[in-house]
């Protein structure tokens, strides 16, 4: 009953980004982009609407069954009979596919798979954070009943009480609605968010670039071995790293198509869920806003700032009043505002805490992902041979992406730096996971950035074949 849930809630996110981009029910890159996307939205309107029942209604089973019902129906209607219209997501024009590279693919899947099923079969609750944090404030909204708000009593603390609720929210709700409490409903969100941010990853690059960019970043996202632990320990980071890439991706081929704009309002929706999911998530939504303005004005596209920027409001304006108002009733004070003026200052002036999270830093870009050879030198090695050949028409999506994702990871580290009395211990345990959210995103840009790749040497002509350009006959070798 709980996957039955999960399901729906990804229908109707399907429903609701097909009414916005509808295109023949086929297999094609187009809708596999829509369900990748339709997982996040989802799942992002599904708790929303939760806990707006919550609030409102109070957590009786008829108030959240008749909303969830009405949600379904109305975000999946539309999109199943909406009128298929331009634009159509298909595949960009690239060299050809080598055999090995989609093996290589499919191989990387076969093993994230199977990683990940190892990880939740061994522990099913999640790691600590999991099991202490989100899975916990999931419980309480579950099991409290009209007691519910006792989630955010100070006596937990311990657990982050200013945590937006999209995850714990999204699994209460599943819980809910099946009428029992189990492990199947985090282990399948953890699963359709890495599936998700797989498939928005390749349907980007895919539409953007062709199949040989969209398999190498794919291949590249499941070889990590991070990402896929940190799926499997049921944390809000691969959640939270799937709308930064959606955001970015959206934004990236809104250039692709100046003329429909609905590729800014989604864009606004999933910054928007990217709030919702985590804290860090708030930076990013600034991040993303002002690299817009900037990208837009320095390319020369001035007249295209107000109209797309008017969208994204349009699009955030609904998951960001959510946020504000469970932060404002409900969620708990920060730990880190809470610091004295004093302790900031002197966090501020220690250069030892610069250096130590430069140092760390520099730590992690090397091990990131437990590739067998650092993923960072294989990546340079690639731009060593190929180079970057960006394309007019992606220079502000690019420098959009490039600009958020500086600030966002700018805006961590100092608050790292500003606020963390136990530093050494964040450098050790969460820098990684800070690099993940990113990751996807990372891996989106490098690759649409990426000069010409042919994988497959080009036909021999056929003999008295002549050249397409000059109309000369082409001159056989052996």
């Amino acid at each position: 009953m709980t996957l039955l849930c999960l399901i729906a809630i990804w229908l109707g996110g399907f429903g609701l980004v097909r009414w916005m981009f509808p295109q023949p029910l086929r297999w094609s890159l187009h809708n596999i982009s829509l369900f990748s996307l339709g997982v996040g939205t989802g799942a992002g309107v599904a708790s929303c609407l939760y806990f707006l029942t919550l609030i409102l209604a109070g957590p009786g089973y008829a108030p959240l069954a008749s909303v969830a019902g009405a949600a379904l129906v109305i975000s999946l209607a539309p999109g199943l009979f909406a009128q298929p219209k331009a634009p159509a997501l298909n595949w960009a024009e690239g060299s050809a596919i080598p055999w090995y590279l989609t093996a290589l693919f499919v191989l990387a899947m076969a093993l994230a798979v199977t990683m990940f099923v190892g990880a939740v079969t061994a522990s099913p609750h999640g790691d600590e954070a999991a099991w202490s944090i989100w899975n916990l404030r999931a419980r309480f909204l579950f099991r409290a009943g009209p007691f519910w708000r006792d989630a955010f009593s100070s006596d937990l603390s311990w657990t982050h009480l200013d945590y937006p609720l999209l995850v714990p929210g999204l699994i209460a709700l599943c819980w809910k609605l099946a009428n029992q409490e189990s492990t199947d409903a985090p282990i399948a969100i953890a699963f359709l968010f890495a599936l998700g941010t797989t498939g928005v990853l390749v349907g980007a690059l895919g539409a953007l670039r062709g199949k040989v960019y969209a398999l190498l970043a794919g291949t590249l996202l499941l070889g990590t071995a991070s990402f896929i632990a940190l799926s499997a320990a049921l944390y809000g980071d691969v959640p939270l790293s799937f709308y930064i890439l959606a955001t970015l991706a959206l934004l990236c081929l809104q250039d692709r198509y100046p003329d429909n704009l609905s590729f800014c309002t989604l864009a606004g929706l999933m910054a928007g869920f990217a709030a919702w999911s985590r804290n860090e998530g708030a930076f990013f939504v600034v991040a993303v806003i002002v690299a817009r303005v900037v990208a837009l004005f320095r390319f020369h596209q001035r007249a295209a700032i107000v109209p797309q920027l008017i969208r994204i409001l349009a699009g955030l304006a609904a998951p960001l009043a959510v946020f504000i108002t469970f932060k404002l009733r409900l969620a708990g004070p920060n730990e880190y505002l809470s610091q004295p003026a004093s302790l900031i200052l002197k966090h501020l002036i220690d250069i030892g805490r610069w250096i130590l999270t430069a140092e760390g830093m520099v730590i992690v870009l090397f091990n990131f992902g437990r590739f067998l050879i650092p993923i960072i030198l294989a990546l340079a090695l690639y731009w060593y041979l190929v180079r970057f050949r960006v394309d007019a028409r992606d220079r502000a999506g690019l420098a959009t992406a490039g600009i958020a994702l500086s600030l966002t990871l700018a805006a961590q580290l100092l608050t790292d730096i500003l606020y963390l009395a136990n530093l050494p211990l964040e450098v050790n345990t969460s820098f990684e996971r800070i690099l993940v959210q990113l990751w996807p995103a990372a891996l989106l840009m490098f690759f649409l950035a990426s000069g010409p790749l042919q994988l497959v040497a080009p036909k021999p002509p056929e003999k008295g074949s002549r050249d397409k350009k000059t109309g000369k006959a082409v001159r056989q070798t052996r």
